[in-house]
């Protein structure tokens, strides 16, 4: 007797599995709508001439800013993706080369002119040691990198 209970079990536990994924299945399809997807509106950010002077004074004040910085004299090279502008007598600015710039090899040395394109983002000492991490700076040159709350990724660069 037991036998025969055993398979008569096992039947009805494999119908019970059965019927609970046909079940599953009916539900998820009265479940099906149609989802439009949300696009957000993207503000295009017009390029504009960012002021070595303002740069200088206030560098914080222009994070968020797209745009050229024209004809700057480099003041040191800090690696193969890294170099620092002179913006002023006393006041020096980093500059990180975009991924692009720095796979077609630019270099970039002490006494270059150079006008960029950019976007300006913050800068911190976590991105600091990211930069030496990832080689873009020389380990040698880490403490040069300039002090300033800001730095230009340069997505295109001109020699003057």
């Amino acid at each position: 007797m037991l036998r025969g209970t055993s398979t008569i079990l096992m039947v009805v536990a494999v119908l019970a599995v059965v019927g609970f994924m046909w079940w599953l299945d009916r539900k998820a399809g009265s479940l099906d709508t149609e989802v439009a997807p949300v696009l957000e509106e993207v503000t295009e950010s017009v390029p504009v001439d960012l002021d070595a002077a303002v740069l200088a004074a206030e560098p914080a004040s222009a994070v968020g800013e797209t745009g050229y910085l024209r004809s700057v004299a480099v003041a040191q090279r800090l690696g193969r993706g890294a170099f620092s502008l002179q913006l002023d007598s006393a006041v020096t600015y980093p500059v990180l080369l975009s991924s692009d710039l720095i796979q077609m090899d630019t270099q970039v040395y002490g006494g270059d002119m150079v006008t960029l394109y950019g976007h300006v983002f913050t800068l911190n000492d976590s991105i600091r040691s990211v930069w030496v991490n990832q080689d873009a700076v020389d380990q040698a040159n880490s403490s040069a990198i300039p002090m300033s709350p800001s730095f230009i990724m340069a997505d295109s660069l001109s020699f003057n």
